[in-house]
Parts: structure tokens; sequence; C-alpha cells
């Protein structure tokens, strides 16, 4: 049989589908006048696209083939493999070290950096927050004294990471004897950590403009998969807990100690305001006062009879703004502590717990309200409080739709932090998507981990705990290797879907490819081009992801049949 027709045969129906569509797609695209700048628009390519694409590449192959070199080294120190098999791990992680040093040293020296620094100096950061971000003529740049520091340092740093990555390299062509002693392998698991924190910033973290709409589609995926797996994990190893006495105790003095909490923090003395000035005009509303408190103004139910239309009214960031805006004639008047009203007419006056004792009281309220109620039903059913809470938390997010978990945590439970932090936590609004759908999807996540739990013969765990294995060690090495080979299949299904359901994260204004969609058929008014570029794009990220799980599955299957 001809390679190429076995190659073909080895291919999913789908993609030579799709392969054989290719030339046709691409003509259109390059034929057509109009699919060529949606194509750019929905992916997020950037001005010097090429710079930056080739920086990127040049960066991320770098830091990866540090981690394989790392990990080459680490493996080489295993004693049950044949002195063959070392001499070639050593041989390989020689050569990615030595691929590191020359990428890095001619990036140093390549003029692709400087536009690539400059990129993610711009974008790693909130510019309302720094002051070496300008704004000019609607775009950012950064200033120059720190742009004329910045670009030199990055020369630099990246010389510097060439040296460390030659000095890797005659480490690792040091005999092994000297690898095996403590310093030695401190320094191997040192560099992989190093070179794994690298990777993890330039692929999954640093602005990558060549294709911002694309990257950000793609690191949310990442990320909120990673996130379901591990609470997904979490759940389905808390749902096989058996009974305990122990954990009932402990979670009854967690639930005590909360409420103790909560009831302290809700009898602390009460902030005493006033309403200040006059109804005339709009009524300033300083930050952290109680929602509940703006209503009642915004609505003028402390009045005799409520006025037929609300009243208007302007959230404030300080008190001394709202009275610079009252004497200004601004505003009429405003919501003040009482030593702040001054000589102001009082309309009204009221009391409220402060803004962070109240979230500390709720808090404690609700922590304590769910240990307590576990331990209750754990004692109801024969459970153990940690299983039942697992099974309420999965049956109760797989009831709720997954926009709607988006827009809650994005919006008022992101709110409420802020606002009960006093805004020390202020999530942006890529991570409060990723969260969001990290708790929705791991609750499915939770249930195909159980079922590849279950499908591990108890003779093995059982005779795990016959040898003195602790149960971290019979998750570790014999449950969740074998779950996981067992259940891959279904986890690549959930990647893709995903995948899919990043495009909801959109309606938090993420800048994903979806969002790039609807700005540039807003700004064009074209239909066709830009939901037909967003649909080829996602089409081909599922295809590509559909065929690395099933080469992945086949290769795990292959290992497992092999033992």
């Amino acid at each position: 049989m001809h390679p190429i027709l076995f190659w073909l045969r080895g291919m999913r129906a789908s993609n030579l589908v799709f392969l054989f569509a290719a030339p046709v797609i691409i003509w259109l695209l390059a034929t057509s006048r109009n699919y060529g700048p949606a194509l750019v628009a929905v992916l997020g390519v950037e001005d010097n696209a090429t710079d930056l694409l080739a920086a990127f590449a040049i960066v991320a192959t770098a830091a990866i083939a540090g981690v394989v070199g790392a990990i080459k080294l680490i493996r080489a120190l295993r004693p049950d493999q044949s002195p063959a098999l070392v001499a070639r791990q050593r041989r390989q992680a020689l050569w990615a070290f030595g691929v590191q040093t020359v990428l890095l040293a001619a990036l140093s020296r390549l003029p692709v950096l400087d536009p690539y620094a400059t990129s993610v100096a711009l974008n790693i950061t909130d510019p309302r927050n720094v002051t070496w971000i300008l704004v000019v003529d609607q775009n950012f740049r950064l200033d120059p004294a720190f742009e004329a520091w910045f670009l030199p340092a990055a020369h630099r740093a990246v010389w510097l990471g060439a040296l460390v990555a030659a000095g890797s390299a005659g480490f690792a062509a040091l005999p092994q004897r000297l690898h095996r002693g403590l310093a030695g392998g401190a320094v191997l698991w040192a560099l992989l950590a190093l070179n794994l924190c690298l990777a993890f910033f330039f692929l999954m973290v640093a602005h990558a403009g060549f294709a911002t709409g694309l990257m950000v589609t793609l690191r949310a995926a990442v990320f909120a998969y990673l996130g379901a797996s591990v609470l997904g994990l979490v759940w389905a190893f808390c749902g096989r807990l058996k009974p305990s006495a122990r954990a009932s105790r402990i979670m009854t003095g967690i639930g005590i100690v909360a409420l103790g909490v909560a009831v302290w923090h809700g009898m602390k003395p009460e902030a005493e305001v006033v309403l200040a000035g006059t109804l005339e005009g709009r009524i300033g509303i300083v930050a952290g006062t109680p929602q509940g408190l703006a209503d009642t103004v915004r609505y003028g139910d402390f009045l005799p009879e409520p006025p037929a239309e609300p009243l208007r009214i302007r959230s404030l960031g300080s008190v001394e703004q709202a009275l610079d805006l009252i004497a200004a004639g601004t505003l009429s008047g405003a919501v003040l502590p009482v030593a702040a009203a001054g000589d102001l007419p009082v309309i009204w006056a009221t009391s409220y717990l402060p803004t962070t004792d109240r979230a500390v009281m709720i808090g404690g309220a609700v922590l304590a309200f769910l240990s307590l109620v576990m331990v209750l039903i754990g004692k109801i059913t024969g459970g153990h409080p940690l299983a039942v809470f697992a099974d309420f938390f999965v049956d109760t997010i797989r009831g709720v739709p997954m926009l709607v978990i988006i827009l809650y945590v994005g919006l008022p439970l992101a709110g409420a932090i802020k606002n009960g932090t006093g805004g020390a936590i202020d999530i942006d609004m890529m991570t409060r998507g990723i969260i969001a759908i990290a708790i929705g999807y791991s609750a499915y996540m939770a249930e195909i981990f159980r079922a590849g739990i279950e499908a591990i013969p108890k003779g093995q765990i059982e005779a795990a705990r016959t040898l003195g294995l602790h149960e971290v060690q019979i998750a570790r090495f014999i449950v969740i290797p074998q779950a996981i080979a067992i259940v891959l299949p279904a986890l690549g299904n959930e990647f893709i879907a995903m995948l899919k359901d990043t495009s909801l994260v959109s309606i938090l204004s993420v800048r994903d490819i979806t969002q790039r969609m609807r700005e540039f058929q807003a700004q064009s008014f074209l239909a066709f081009e830009p939901f037909n570029s967003a649909a080829l794009i996602y089409v081909l990220l599922t295809l590509i992801a559909a065929s690395g799980i099933k080469s992945l599955d086949r290769i795990v299957n292959r290992s497992r049949g092999s033992h």
C-alpha cells in the first residue's frame, strides 16, 4: 500500500472531508473581498503579527525544549533503566538544552524581540493601574522613559536565559553520578520548575498579538479544563468517602466556629449615616454603601409617601468626592457619615453594618449552615459529610444552564467578592469566565471520573491496602492512572464541548473569537463573512482536538495492552 494512502486511511472521516474541501475553502477566502478582513478581525490579528508570531514561536519552543531536557535528565536517574536507555536520554537532554541555547541567543539579537516584548508589556496588566502605559490616539504606548529601560532589559533577560540554557547543557554533560547526588537532583528539579513556569507564562499568559482572539479562546478552554478536571476529581473522591465519626466532629466544630464568627461580626457597632442635602437633583451614593440602603434611597422608601418615579442617584468613589460635587452643584445630596454631613440639612438618618463585617457575617453563616446540615444529613443517610456535599454540588450544578452559571459567577458573585473585600479582590472578566466554566463542567467531570473509578477491580485496591499503601498513594499510583485511561474518550468529548462553550464568556465582554465576530459584524454590517469565519475556526479547532484525543487514546490503550 502506498504510504500516502496508508496515511489517509488512518485519518478520521471528518478530517478527510475537511481536507478535500480545504482547497475550495481557501479559494473562497482568497477571492472574496470581505472574508479576509473578517478572518483577520475574528482571529484577532494585530499589527506586526509576523514579528509577534516569530518571537512567540521561538520563545515557546525554547521553553518547551527546556522542559523536555529537564524531564529526560530526571528520567535518566531512575534505577530501573538499562545503560543504553540512560545514555540515550542524556543525549536527548543535551540536544534539547542545546536547541534552547541557540534559540534564546538568536532571539536576543533579532529585531522581532522588541515588538514582542512591547506587546507583552502593554497587555500584561491593566493600563489604568500603571504609569508606564500611555494612551496616544486611542492606542496604548509605552512611556518613552520606561521603554528606554525596558527593551534593553528584555534583551539582557533573553541573553541571560541563553546563558542558563548553556549551563544546563553543560550540567547535562556531567557524569551521571553527579546528577544522583542531593544537589544534582535539586538542580534538575529546579530546572524543570523554571522551564515549566516559562512555558506556562509564554503559552498561557503572555500576550499573543499574532492571533489574540484565537489564543484567548484556547487559553480559556485549557484553563477551564484543568480547573474542571481538578474539581471533578475532588468531587468524585469525596463522593466515595466512607462514614467517619471524626470527620463529623471536625465538620461540626467548623460549623460552630463559623457560626460564632458570624454572630460576633453581626453584633459589631453599626455605622451611622445620614441622607444630607436636598432631593431636587442627583443623590450621591458612596462606594461601600449596602445595596439595600442604596435601593431605599433610590425608590424613596424613607419618605412617608414614596415618589412615583425613582430618585436619580450616582455612584461615588469617596466621601470627599461627594462633598466636592455637592459644593459644585452637580449633586443635591448624598448619603454621608454623620461627622461628614457638616451644615448640610439632614433628610433621613439610619445605620448599617459595615461592608466587611457584613460580608464576614454572611460568609460565616453560610459556612456554618452547610457544615452543620451536611453533618445532619450524613447522620440520617449514613454517609460522609463531604460525600453529601459532593452529591449536592453535582446535582445542583448539573441543573443550572452554563450561561446562567457564567452570568452568576461573572457579575453578582464577583461583584459581591469585590465589595466584601473593599475592592482588594477584583477578578478580571477572563478569569471570571474560566472559573464559571470550570465550576459548571466539574459536575460532569465528577460523574465521568466516578464511572472510571468504579470500573477498577476492587481487588487491586484491597491488594494495595494489604501491602500497606495509604489512601493517597492508592489514588495516585493505582486508581487515577487507570481511571483516566478508561474514561479518556469521555474526557476528550468534555474538552471539545468546553472549547465550544468558551464562546459563552463573550457575554462578559471577553474578546474571544465570538466577541470579535460580533464586533466586526456591528462595525461592517456584514453577516455571513464574520459568522462563517468564526464557525470555520471552531470546526477546525474541534477537528484538531478530536484527532489529538483519538491519537492519545490509541497510545494509552496500546500502552495498557502491552502491560
